[in-house]
């Protein structure tokens, strides 16, 4: 987003301009910030939308019961923590089994 440059006849509105840089700055800081927080707490249902089809996804009751669920930090990371826990178990025998094979080739 290239602009045209400005020329400044004065230090005067060199300074107007450099405050209103910052404050367009600051803006964009917070508005990030604001993004960052909102994607922070909705990682996980946009996550399980992304992931899930459509036919699958819970209606209903069960919808309910699990959207309480996952608004609760306590119960999402646990879930992401026995996520990452299953997954290094996989990836442990999975080098396992790939240690075995090469040795019985050997």
């Amino acid at each position: 987003m290239a602009t045209k440059a400005k020329k400044f006849e004065n230090l005067q509105s060199l300074d107007r301009e450099i405050r209103r840089l910052k404050l367009k700055a600051k803006q964009m800081e917070n508005d990030f910030d604001d993004n960052f927080d909102h994607l922070q707490e909705n990682y996980l249902p946009m996550v399980l939308n992304s992931v899930l089809p459509e036919k699958i996804r819970y209606k209903g009751i069960p919808a309910t019961i699990i959207s309480l669920f996952l608004e609760h930090d306590r119960f999402r990371n646990t879930v992401i923590k026995l996520a990452e826990e299953v997954i290094d178990r996989v990836s442990d025998g999975v080098d396992y089994l790939s240690e075995k094979l090469k040795r019985n080739k050997d």
